[in-house]
């Protein structure tokens, strides 16, 4: 019994499907970090010791740091994921992708940073993890990046 082939048609529709997969794997990303952050967050609430414990609200001197640490945490795998994500997704152009994905995460996280200036540290870590995220797929040889008929 031989391997069953694939039909140009199932090779170009599964590339199609793909390319539209790009965006939303960026929101997927954005939610991964989220997620990361609310889970630093309940994690530090749920080892809070019971005496600083005050009207369900930890008060202990580290709680503050982690918080911290929660939103810098999740803003840098929020800038990595936003990159790295819709580069495994895409096809074809994948260091192309990679610029075009950090270049609008960038500009969203700026346009957000001036509408709430608190979440500066959580932009900046964003930008890094984002940016190094660039870096490494740009030197990156084994992933494609010249143009491919689709």
């Amino acid at each position: 019994m031989s391997a069953p082939t694939s039909s140009p048609f199932n090779v170009r529709a599964f590339s199609v499907v793909r390319w539209v997969l790009v965006v939303p794997s960026a929101l997927v990303g954005w939610y991964a970090g989220l997620i990361v952050a609310l889970l630093i967050y309940k994690a530090n609430e749920a080892l809070c010791p019971a005496r600083y414990l005050v009207s369900g609200m930890c008060t202990a001197p580290w709680s503050s740091v982690m918080e911290e640490l929660a939103v810098i945490i999740g803003g840098a795998v929020v800038g990595a994921l936003v990159v790295l994500l819709p580069v495994l997704m895409a096809p074809y152009h994948r260091k192309k992708i990679a610029l075009i994905a950090y270049s609008l995460g960038f500009a969203c996280s700026i346009y957000v940073l001036m509408l709430v200036p608190s979440i500066w540290r959580a932009v900046l870590a964003a930008a890094l993890a984002g940016g190094w995220m660039l870096w490494r797929i740009s030197l990156s040889q084994i992933l494609p990046s010249e143009s491919k008929s689709a």
